[in-house]
């Protein structure tokens, strides 16, 4: 015979297995030719019998606003290039002379 914790195990797995189905308990009853009965009972025991976590704490968290670009350079041929505040100036002059640089042959 089973334990008693094989059979929750056994239980609460057939729990999630009906919840992802998603179908009604009955008719999912009817598909794994289980009791409706009994997976009422469990369901309503694993829900009950679950240990609830500590307090919910909530903090509030404020997202910065979405940064504008400070500078926005357009280059010959459509390029563009869009710089915010606190660019690192030697890595765009780079860009911009890669940028402006003929293509290879």
């Amino acid at each position: 015979m089973a334990s008693r914790e094989q059979r929750r195990r056994q239980w609460e797995k057939r729990i999630a297995h009906w919840r992802a189905s998603g179908l009604s308990m009955a008719a999912y009853c009817r598909e794994h030719e289980l009791s409706y009965t009994p997976l009422v009972r469990w369901r309503r025991r694993l829900e009950q019998g679950a240990v609830a976590g500590p307090a919910l704490t909530l903090i509030p968290v404020v997202a910065p606003a979405p940064s504008r670009c400070s500078i926005v350079i357009r280059l010959a041929g459509g390029i563009g290039i869009e710089v915010d505040a606190g660019f690192d100036a030697v890595l765009l002059s780079a860009v911009v002379r890669a940028l402006r640089a003929p293509p290879p042959c």
